[in-house]
Parts: structure tokens; sequence; C-alpha cells
């Protein structure tokens, strides 16, 4: 019988995991197609998410696209799903996400004539939507994802169409505070997060998101929250980069949180498939090990408030197939199995 996760890192932080749909809806289906069953019931995350995580987050079930169907009509069907199985497992919800240049419906951006919506249009659909949803959910929900990924990869200020975004071209660059001003009202109580990835990867992307989100503390906008995707390798980057993120973000009188945190096994995108060997899934547990001892100290700092993993085992990894088809990963703390990994063990010790 071994420890359980969240309860080791009490004093700390939470720890949650990311919760995809097949655990927990029977009519779950990937691009309309339903899972073979015996895979289903080999599952075991739903177990192991219970006992191990004190905060769910959706994978995919509370995103726009999924919700926001066509103008003044929402279908909550799946949301309701995911925040029912949640409140029966007695856990803390995080909501993902609000604003998002991906799985956003494309209706959202056109006028209905075969043009561009204006910016209006735009503008109050973005509101209606973050008010309907604050309306449905805001008195369970601890921490929303207001907007994500904004920052440009290239450019490092606000994404625009170059990089897949409409956001910015149709609203201007204040939607990003206008997003957080609505989000304000309909959820209250909740924590206001800016989530982005590749901040503790890429400096001029760091700095880049650290003038976008100072800006916004200048301007009275109610963020109070940065999310870290950490979505790493065993290699890359190195823990003091982390910890330079965290603490730069914590400086502003920010709290920070990771969001979707895994450690692929795989240091380069294109690396061919290999065999994941003990040797691997030790190196993983080591790296695993220094930056949770990097995360405690800044929970200790007063900075970290919650670790999100993306997943629950390594059998429902987005990581499995991308970026390279054909390809597994094993980036988690279970295994496809549902067993412990190394990586827990380690972190439980």
């Amino acid at each position: 019988m071994s420890e359980i996760l969240f309860e080791k890192y009490k004093d700390y932080f939470r720890v949650g995991a990311a919760i995809s749909g097949i655990i927990y809806d029977e009519d779950f289906n990937f691009f309309g197609h339903k899972p073979p069953q015996d895979f289903v019931k080999s599952l075991k995350d739903g177990d192991i998410a219970k006992k191990h995580f004190n905060l769910f987050v959706a994978e995919n079930d509370t995103k726009m696209q999924r919700i926001y169907t066509a103008e003044d009509t929402y279908d909550f069907s799946r949301a309701d799903k995911f925040i029912k199985f949640a409140k029966e497992s007695g856990k803390d919800i995080r909501w993902h996400t609000l604003v998002w240049h991906n799985q956003s419906p494309q209706w959202i951006f056109e006028d209905g004539k075969g043009g561009r919506a204006s910016k209006q249009q735009l503008a109050e659909r973005t509101r209606k939507y973050i008010m309907e949803v604050g309306k449905r959910y805001s008195d369970v929900i601890c921490s929303v994802d207001v907007v994500n990924e904004c920052i440009s990869d290239k450019k490092f200020n606000l994404r625009t169409e170059e990089d897949h975004s409409l956001w910015q071209e149709i609203l201007g660059p204040d939607y990003v505070d206008n997003a957080f001003i609505w989000a304000k009202e309909a959820f209250p109580k909740s924590s206001l997060v800016l989530n982005d990835y590749n901040l503790e990867v890429i400096p001029g992307k760091r700095q880049g998101f650290y003038e976008l989100v100072k800006g916004m503390k200048e301007r009275g906008i109610p963020v109070d929250t940065v999310g870290l995707q950490m979505h790493i390798n065993i290699e890359d980057p190195a823990v003091e980069e982390i910890e330079k993120t965290i603490e730069l973000y914590g400086n502003l009188g920010l709290n920070v949180i990771v969001t979707e945190m895994d450690v692929s096994v795989y240091t380069q995108m294109e690396e061919a498939k290999k065999d994941i060997t003990q040797e691997i899934l030790d190196r993983q547990a080591e790296r695993y090990y220094k930056i949770f001892e990097c995360f405690k100290k800044e929970a200790k700092n007063g900075i970290l408030k919650d670790v999100i993993f993306w997943g629950v085992t390594d059998a429902l990894s987005w990581k499995n197939n991308f970026p390279v088809r054909g390809r597994g990963d094993a980036p988690l703390l279970f295994d496809n199995k549902g067993n412990e990994k190394p990586a827990f063990a380690k972190l439980i010790k």
C-alpha cells in the first residue's frame, strides 16, 4: 500500500491531474470513434486520480470548442460530467480554458455572411461565453485559465494571425485585459490565471510574458496567477531556469502554478522511437525529484501554489503519437498499466 502523493506535499502545494473524458463519460469518443471497451476497462486512471491527486482539471471537455456550439447556444453536457466526477471524488476543480487560439469554434470569428466578425461581435460573444460559464460553475471552480498561450513563439509579443490567432487581429491587444475583467465578474472567488508554455525554456518568451503581465498589474487588471505549463523532458531545461522563471513572476506579487506538467523521455522533437529502458526511467525519476525540490523551495517562499500533471498514466498521455506518429512516450508517474514508476517512488519517499 503506497503513500498518497498529494498528502506527501500537503504542506507545500496541491497536486493535481488532467482527467480525460474516457474516465467519466460513457459516451466518450475520439473524433467520432469510440475506444474499444476492453481498453477502457483496462484503464486505472480514474482510481489512481482519486487516490493520489486533490485537484482535477478536464483535459478537453471545458474548452470553448466543446461548449460554445453556435450564437447564444451552449452544450455543457460533457463539462457537467467532468464537474460531477470531480465533485463526487471530493476534489478541488480548475477550469481550462476560457480564451485560446486553439480549440475555439471557427464560427465565433465569422460574421455569418462569409466575412470576418467585427470587433464588437467577437467581444460580445466572448463576454457572453465567459459570463455563461461563470454563471453555471463559478461556485465550484477554484482556479481559471482565463487566457491560454497568448505569447508568440517567434516575436515574444501577443500572437497575431501569423501565429494562428485571430483574437488580437480582431479585438486588438486589450483583448487579454478584457478577458480578465469579464472573468473577474464571472468568477469572483476564483484565482485568475494567465497560462503559457516554454516560459522556463525560452528566455525571450519568458521576458515577453513578463512585460505583458507586469503591464496588466500596473493597469489594475485582475490577474493574480501565472501558469507554467511545464511540458519538459529528462534533460531540459535546467532546474535553475525553472527556479528563475518562478521567482521572476513571484517578484511581481503573483502566485505561480504549474498547470500541465510532464517529463518526456525524448529530448528532441523528432527523435526516433526508442526502447524506454530502466536507465531512462531512473533518469526521469531523478529529474522529477530535483524539480520537486525546487517546487518545495518556491512554495516555502510563498510563490508556488499548485502542481498539476497533464494526465495520470502514460496510457492516456497526449505525448503518445505527438509530435511523432507511432512514437509512444512515458512522461508521467504511472505506466501504461497503472503501475507506479521510479519517478513516483522518488517523489513519495
